[in-house]
Formats: C-alpha cells, structure tokens, sequence
C-alpha cells in the first residue's frame, strides 16, 4: 500500500553517487604508453632467450594442470606463441610488452578515480611506466609479467567501487584474480590482506555484498584445477617457497627488503611513499585508506616469510597514482613540472640502462647490468652446441641431464639443432617431465659437482666445458662443466626420486 505523506513532510531521497571525475588524459598517456613500448619493442629481440622463458617453452610442450613452481597460463602462452611465431623471440615477448603500456592506462585510470586531473594522469603513468621492474617484466615474459597487472587491475576496481559502489566492479575483480591465478599464486595474498583490512578500518559493507562472493567464487573456480594438481603433488609449491625464502636470504634477506623494494621503483619511489602517506593520512583519501593498510600488511607479511621484493610491485600503481593525485594545480604546487619531468626523464634513462640490452653483450662482464637477469639471456645457442660436440662422442642410448631447469629448457629449444633431441633434469618442475629410460648406462651431466654425481654414479669422468665467447661474462650457458657418468647405482624410477631437487 502506498503511503501517503503530510504536505510537509519531504519524502527521503536515495543516496545518490558522486559519478563525477576529472577527464581522462587519453591522448597524453596513451602517447607516453606508445613510447615505453615502443621502447620495449626495439629491444625485445635483443641478447636471447631469458632463462626463465625457455623454461616456459618446456614447460608449454609437457601441458599440465599445474607446475612446482607456478600455474599453467605462461607456459601455454609461451609454447602457443612461439609455435605460431615459428620461434620469434619479439613475438614471445609481445604479451609482457602489451601488459606493461595497459598497466600504464590502468595506473593513470586509478590516479582519476582519485581526483586527479590530466596532470597528475600523466604523472603517475610515467611513474609507473619508466619505473625498472615495470622495464623488467616488460622486457621478456614472465609470471611477474601477468601478475603487476592483474594487482593493478584489481586496485583500480577496489578503487572504483568504493567510490561508485557499483557491485560489478567486485564481479570483476574476483575474473581479474582468476586470471592472475593462472599465472602465480600471489594475488591471493592481496585480496585476504586487502578483506582484513577493510574488516578492520572500513568499508566492512563491502565485506557483505553478495557481488564480492560471486568474484569469491570465480576465482576459486578459475583455480581449482591447479589447485587440485598441487594436492595430488603434495603441494610442491610449499617447497618453491622455502626455496624462494633461502634465496632471498642470500640476497639480503628482511633486512634489505624495504630497499629493494624501494629500487625496483627507481626515483618514482619518492612519489610512491607521498601516496602511501596520503592513504594513511590525508582527509580526502580517508575512504580508500584501507588500501594503505593493505600494502603495509603485506610488506610485513612479505618480510615475515622472506618473500621477494617483486611480490610487492603490483601495488606500485595504486601508490604512484595516490602520490600523483595529491599533486593536482594549486599556488603550493607550481613547482610540480618542474620537478617531476627532469626526475622522471633521469628515471626512465636509469632504468633503461640498467635492465634492457642496450649495451654490447660484452659490457655484461662489467657493467652493473651484469647484476641483473640480463646476464642469464646470452650464450644459450652456444651452449646447445657445445652439449651436442660431447654428445656426439658418446655411445648410442646416452641420456643427457642437467643440473639446472634453464639448462634442459635451453636444450629444449637449440638442442635438435645440435642433436640432442631429449633432455632430462632432476630440477624444480623439469623432474616432472619424465624419467630417463629404464636400462639407460650411461649419462652425459651437463653442470654439477662430481662429488655430487658419484652418490649416483658409479663412475663419473669429465668431458669438458661449454664454450664462452664473451670472456669474463659468466652464467648458467657458459664455462659449465659436462661429465660423462656411468654405472648407475639404481634403477632409474628410485635414482629419479634421490635426484630430485628444487633450490
């Protein structure tokens, strides 16, 4: 029945959304977004094959459900790439290079959704996009690669519906997360860390929209299968973290966490903690604020587990755009250009120099490059070859193995080309890929300790070095030592189980 109102009585209205924003900046951030990827087009067929991707590529041939070390989505779309592009580096590449410029739209739709005008748009893409890990992960394709930009697509929908409170933003996010979930595992973290935090500082009401489960439910959906797989593994997953953990220890540990973390982001680092202070503590970002406790759980709970410091990038577009948004035209803020676009020009020639080959290969064995992973993308054609003149010496039904799963996935892609058409490795996910033959005698190892080897070999004698035409550079390609063992010490299924190892 309808009621009916005294004259004097004006009915409630129904809250009505702010839907107003600043305009997009399209035209200037998806020109600088041309010009970083332009950037990462001319140099993705640069130096080779990073040791991660031939990996991929393996790992796309023997299609599983799951993998030690990581979902399927990667290893299929590196196999998938590289059979249609008939073996094109660039075309491998492609996807990492896409991701990074929608990362940079992204990251500039959350500086909007902010309050911030043309400006601060264009401020925080360029943050981002000339930022070293984002040059990193744009240069080849790895999980990080996918993961950065499924983090900042979920910080733009969490954003955006605290703002609008449009429930298909949350249906959204819970398909972005099943997407990330395909690619890594770490996006799990963000959205528990993320639903503490809004359970404890607010908004708690997002906690009890239907909407939010519905996501739930995707995603859980989305990784059910690699899930399943890891269970029936015995979650090897577990022992890829404590992996991960050790090595990390050896890098610097907890304590150099936070620097790390700090230079991934190079100078824009100073603007990502401004937009770390504006969550905590500026009055017009109070309703986002949660987001801010969010990346500070994580960093403790990334520090407590000795994670890496990558884990955390994903979360640099949410700060960047918090720090550009609070630069927006006012008298105290005049300064702004003047400042901003000397350091990040001096940003993006720093993180240029430092993480794409732009230099002779030769300048790895020198140069501060030689600490990044582009060391580990030269000398695998020659070291197939050198693999393939030991080979040849020995006798018919020689399985080759190797110490390391970047050695056996670069003799996957060069070996047939040397003639080596079959490796095996006892490493991380490459044990999973099958078991030399039964009545295999004798082994040509390529890496190793001989010490290590006779525990299960009877005998075990060299049988020389990979080659290196780059002189000091070295790297998992060159300068490895082979050995040729023999007399096995058991059958191979039990001998596969001993050798089995993840670090």
């Amino acid at each position: 029945m309808k009621q009916i109102l005294p004259d004097h009585v004006a009915p409630v209205a129904e809250p009505v959304v702010d839907d107003t924003r600043p305009a997009f900046a399209g035209r200037a951030v998806g020109a600088l977004a041309g010009l970083v990827g332009l950037v990462l087009l001319l140099t993705s067929g640069s130096y080779g094959y990073h040791r991660d991707e031939l990996y991929f590529l393996a790992a796309g041939a023997h299609l599983d459900w799951g993998y030690v070390d990581q979902p399927p989505l990667v290893p299929v779309l590196a196999w998938t790439l590289d059979f249609v592009s008939g073996g094109s580096l660039v075309a491998l590449r492609l996807p990492a290079i896409v991701l990074v410029v929608l990362g940079m739209l992204v990251t500039a739709a959350i500086a909007r959704e902010f309050g911030g005008g043309k400006r601060a748009q264009v401020i925080a893409s360029a943050a981002y996009g000339t930022a070293p890990i984002t040059l990193l992960v744009g240069h080849w394709l790895a999980t990080n690669s996918l993961d950065m930009f499924f983090w900042a697509l979920a910080t733009l929908l969490l954003v955006r519906w605290v703002r609008t409170r449009d429930d298909r933003a949350l249906v959204l996010l819970g398909v972005s997360a099943g997407i990330a979930l395909q690619a890594k595992y770490l996006i799990v973290f963000l959205l528990v860390v993320t639903a503490v935090a809004a359970a404890v500082v607010g908004p708690r009401e997002i906690l009890r929209r239907r909407m939010l489960w519905v996501g739930a439910g995707i995603a859980l959906v989305c990784a059910l299968p690699t899930v399943i797989w890891q269970a029936a593994n015995g979650w090897p997953q577990l022992e890829m973290s404590e992996a991960v953990a050790q090595a990390a220890e050896a890098t610097g540990g907890r304590v150099g966490y936070v620097p790390t973390l700090l230079s991934l982001a190079g100078l824009s680092a100073v603007l990502m903690l401004f937009g770390l202070w504006r969550l905590m503590a500026a009055q017009q970002m109070r309703q986002w604020r949660f987001l801010g406790w969010s990346f500070i759980g994580l960093l403790v709970v990334f520090i407590a587990m000795n994670g890496r410091a990558d884990y955390l990038a994903g979360m640099f577009p949410l700060l960047m755009a918090a720090g550009a948004a609070g630069l927006g035209p006012s008298p105290r803020t005049r300064w702004v250009p003047w400042v901003a676009w000397p350091a990040l020009t001096a940003s993006a020639a720093l993180a240029v120099a430092l993480m794409l080959p732009v230099f002779p290969v030769q300048s790895l064995a020198t140069s501060p490059q030689a600490q990044a992973e582009s060391v580990q993308t030269v000398g695998w054609p020659q070291f197939a070859a050198s693999v393939g003149e030991a080979y040849k010496q020995l006798p018919d039904g020689t399985a080759v193995l190797t110490e390391d799963y970047a050695q056996a996935g670069a003799l996957f892609k060069f070996g047939p080309q040397s003639g080596v058409q079959t490796v095996y490795s006892a490493h991380r996910g490459y044990w999973y890929f099958g078991t030399p033959p039964d009545g295999t005698k004798t082994v040509l190892f390529v890496g190793g300790d001989p010490t290590e080897l006779q525990r299960f070999f009877g005998s075990v004698r060299p049988a020389g070095k990979t080659g290196n035409p780059y002189g000091g550079l070295k790297n998992l390609a060159l300068d490895v030592p082979m050995w040729v063992c023999e007399q096995p010490v058991d059958d191979w299924p039990r001998l596969w189980q001993r050798m089995r190892h993840i670090a």
